[in-house]
């Protein structure tokens, strides 16, 4: 399934050898987010222009601007949607389930607005009311949904992010994070191997794109703990691709949730020239770091 992931995306792009890029005078620019961190998975907080290496397509560019965003900057504030799996999940996992939802809601920040979507009815309706939210946590269960082959519940995923993250594009300038909570086979590789079922190529794109577009990086939690589910999560997973982090086969996900906080909290937004060709569907987003020890974790392609 990793292979097809990255399948995914090389078929978006034609790769050829990087070249310096000038930006024509006016030509519009292209904003992207990232986070760097330092080998201990901590913020880092003071990277230069000079710390960056940005590449599109097969253009490299050089960074224009340089934003640091924290928890008390102007757009400090961020939107954090948790995405209920209550299709797949084993009945047995639905208190931890719950358990991870309560810890977000737990640590909303003054600002921030929050949202909890169930994955077979996904009405997107954010507050800042913590409240409220545990109200919609206490009603959440999995429902009896029959039968469902890979590539059915894989597209249902692939729409429902699509569909989130079209909405999340009128949701203002702050950072906006959508979280799979569920399955780890779910959320972290909801494309299966082509002997599954219908390819889909084409809702794959459709929610990379969307969620390009609305500057919102994805990240999934697992709450089965070790050994629950058939994938490996970190680094090649649906997740990552997109900028955020599947935590699949771990017990700490108290750590898991924090780790994901931290990396919303505190994020540079890069600003850089509009490759002269190619600005038509997505392209492969490479952003590297310069600095020795400093890692940086954005999405893998932009629009």
């Amino acid at each position: 399934m990793t292979r097809l992931v990255w399948c995914a995306l090389a078929a978006l792009t034609v790769l050829a050898p990087v070249r310096q890029s000038p930006v024509p005078p006016g030509r519009s620019s292209v904003l992207l987010d990232a986070v760097a961190l330092d080998r201990n998975g901590a913020p880092v907080l003071d990277l230069t222009p000079a710390d960056l290496q940005v590449r599109i397509g097969h253009f490299q560019l050089p960074v224009e601007s340089l934003e640091l965003v924290t928890p008390d900057s102007e757009r400090g504030a961020r939107l954090i949607v948790l995405l209920m799996d209550d299709m797949a999940l084993p009945l047995p996992q639905l208190a931890r389930a719950r358990e991870v939802a309560r810890r977000f809601i737990g640590r909303i920040a003054p600002g921030d607005q929050m949202a909890v979507v169930m994955l077979s009815d996904p009405a997107l309706e954010s507050t800042d009311d913590p409240a409220k939210l545990r109200r919609a946590i206490d009603r959440y269960s999995v429902k009896a949904t029959g039968v469902l082959r890979p590539d059915q519940i894989g597209a249902h995923v692939l729409k429902t992010v699509e569909g989130i993250a079209a909405g999340l594009r009128e949701a203002g300038d702050g950072r906006k994070v959508i979280v799979g909570i569920g399955s780890g086979w779910l959320f972290d590789r909801p494309i299966p191997p082509p002997t599954a079922g219908s390819d889909l190529l084409a809702e794959w794109i459709a929610a990379m794109t969307a969620l390009s577009r609305s500057h919102a990086a994805f990240y999934a939690i697992d709450p089965g703990g070790v050994g629950s589910t058939r994938t490996d999560g970190g680094e090649s997973g649906f997740a990552r691709e997109t900028g955020g982090r599947a935590f699949v086969n771990t017990n700490d996900l108290s750590g898991a949730v924090d780790r994901i906080l931290r990396e919303s909290g505190s994020y540079y937004l890069i600003g850089v020239g509009n490759p002269p060709v190619g600005g038509r569907g997505l392209r492969e987003l490479e952003i590297r770091s310069l600095r020795r020890g400093v890692v940086i974790r954005a999405r893998r392609a932009v629009h």
